[in-house]
């Protein structure tokens, strides 16, 4: 290969580029994550990680014009750190312990292999070598942590993170092999490894962003996805997601559904004021998700009006036994004991869930012109 070729392939000017803008992409991945606040564990310490991995690439680029003690060591410290950091962010990510301790053991390791084989006893040999296999070593252990990931919202920006953790991986791989043969004596030099080295390195800081940027977004995507199908005030389905899990059913599976309604709740407000009526209303809603199961969700639909749809056939008594003691529950407790429900029970199928609703409602409607606080059916045989 040319000298010409080489030129445009030259690792120190390759390297400075993409370590700052990778090191740009995460301060503006650290200032999302502050906006959207910090809702992802993990998320600050992976985003300083990839920070601090590209401030120690590009000081390690730039050794020639620096002290051995900042163009080597503090070059490496913060590389490994950053790696590390990083790598103990996405644990946190997937719900699992950081490790810090390991982790800044495998810290101490990078500040006392670029100590010892940088400024003590200097051999760029054995310093490249090892801490090759250093990193070589955390990114895999960073691949296997990402490609776990479970979570849908997670999947796509975890896969990535696990693609470019193995190739980085293996080229530190290479490299260190390179080291040992005595094919690399620099980190900047000019040459086929180094070039392919700092190339790796530096998108992989860049993937590394882009990455965290989909879990970012994937759990933006199901925050907003949430709001639309869930109350604000009780974490309940709301009417759309209700239909939508009903439509999720097969069209021909029976169902039984109640209306809940609380009584004279407008007296409530007016007498206690709103705020202590959200708090009744909050109340109502643990009771019914306190009820919940796979093949039976409930649901808010506006104001004091609830719903709760039981999959499955013989469901009405079942609900309608439920629906009384959560009555009793809701008088005897709550922020304000003593206030009442009414519901309406009707059966039906998943096809016809909007006539069955409108069933509930008339039952619903008898409750209350017969006493309210009661739970009124629409009789079995009933069309």
């Amino acid at each position: 290969m040319t000298p010409m070729v080489w030129a445009y392939l030259d690792p120190r000017a390759m390297g400075i580029t993409l370590s700052l803008s990778a090191a740009l992409l995460a301060l503006v991945l650290l200032l999302t994550n502050r906006v959207l606040g910090r809702r992802l564990p993990g998320m600050q310490q992976a985003a300083i990680g990839v920070l601090l991995a590209s401030v120690g690439f590009t000081l390690n680029m730039l050794q020639a014009w620096l002290t051995p003690l900042a163009g080597l060591v503090l070059a490496v410290v913060l590389m490994v750190a950053g790696v590390a950091l990083v790598l103990g962010g996405v644990r946190l990510l997937r719900a699992m312990p950081a490790h810090w301790g390991w982790l800044l053991a495998c810290c101490l390791a990078g500040l006392a292999i670029a100590l010892w084989f940088g400024l003590a006893t200097p051999n760029p040999r054995w310093r490249i070598g090892l801490l090759s296999l250093l990193l070589a070593y955390l990114s895999v252990l960073l691949a296997r942590t990402a490609l776990g990931e479970s979570s849908a919202q997670h999947q796509a920006g975890m896969r990535l993170l696990a693609l470019l953790g193995v190739v980085f991986a293996l080229l530190m791989g290479l490299r260190s092999l390179a080291a040992a043969l005595g094919l690399v004596e620099s980190s900047v030099s000019a040459s086929l490894v180094n070039s392919s080295s700092v190339l790796a390195a530096g998108m992989s800081l860049i993937g590394g962003v882009v990455g965290l940027m989909l879990v970012i977004s994937g759990d933006l995507m199901a925050l907003v996805e949430h709001q639309r199908t869930h109350d604000p005030l009780t974490d309940l389905l709301n009417r759309a997601g209700l239909r939508q899990w009903v439509n999720q059913q097969a069209p021909n599976l029976a169902l039984a559904l109640g209306m809940v309604d609380l009584d004279h709740f407008k007296q409530v407000n007016d007498t206690h004021g709103h705020a202590l009526g959200d708090q009744a209303i909050r109340h109502l809603a643990q009771l019914l998700q306190g009820c919940e199961s796979p093949t039976c969700r409930a649901a808010r639909l506006g104001g004091e009006e609830f719903v709760m749809v039981a999959i499955g056939s013989d469901q009405v008594a079942p609900l309608r036994q439920t629906l009384e003691q959560l009555r009793t529950q809701f008088q005897q407790g709550g922020p304000l004991p003593g206030t009442t429900l009414s519901a309406g029970v009707a059966q039906g199928h998943v096809g016809g869930f909007e006539a069955t609703l409108r069933e509930a409602d008339a039952a619903l409607y008898r409750a209350k012109q017969t006493g309210r606080n009661r739970v009124e059916a629409v009789p079995l045989s009933a069309p």
